[in-house]
């Protein structure tokens, strides 16, 4: 199972700096905030032909303005990770739906004292010889009260376990709490349609 990486010391590039722009990366903090407010934390990423146009207008490398998006993609995944220490107990869930011949369940947990990890496995409930398991990421989004993050995975194209530490620690009793678990493609490919696709799976 994969473990999450070590978060290294940050040194800066260059420990020269133009004083003269103090105010105006201020006012690039204020804008920051500004856009998290307006898109609900949730801002996705600019279509591609918009920032070829922001740099033809702008006069900004395409290049540089795209690892910028992909920087402000999302705050949360800059924030250390909580790593899960003084093991508590095993949770039974056994929580499970069948959509499009694929089984989702979320199966246990282990509570730990910071934090409870919670197991995905999928299914698929069908011969072709292809499927979308293997070719996607998963995402886990509980409420916006508990932070979720992909702590591995493991199996294979048919069959895979995945999962995620929840922050704060999810309660022993689960019983009215929803798990949306959304799949993402890795990658789009032509041969495989059933990839190029985005879901979310509702678990309760």
């Amino acid at each position: 199972m994969q473990t999450p990486l070590t978060r290294l010391p940050f040194h800066p590039p260059t420990d020269y700096y133009c004083e003269e722009l103090t105010p105006i990366d201020g006012q690039i903090c204020e804008l920051l905030v500004k856009r998290k407010e307006l898109s609900d934390d949730n801002p996705g990423f600019p279509h591609l032909d918009q920032i070829s146009s922001w740099s033809e207008q702008y006069g900004l490398n395409e290049d540089w303005l795209r690892r910028i998006f992909s920087l402000m993609y999302g705050e949360h995944n800059w924030v250390p990770p909580v790593e899960p220490s003084d093991f508590l107990k095993f949770v039974p869930i056994l929580k499970s739906v069948e959509i499009n011949r694929v089984v989702y369940a979320v199966t246990h947990m282990k509570q730990y004292r910071n934090a409870s990890v919670v197991y995905i496995e999928t299914e698929v409930n069908k011969n072709e010889p292809f499927t979308r398991l293997g070719h996607n990421r998963f995402e886990l989004n509980i409420s916006p009260e508990y932070q979720c993050r992909q702590n591995g995975g493991y199996g294979q194209q048919k069959g895979m376990v995945h999962s995620f530490v929840v922050t704060p620690p999810l309660p022993d009793e689960v019983a009215g709490i929803v798990f949306n678990l959304t799949i993402k493609p890795f990658r789009e490919i032509p041969e495989i349609q059933e990839v190029a696709l985005e879901e979310t799976v509702t678990i309760k």
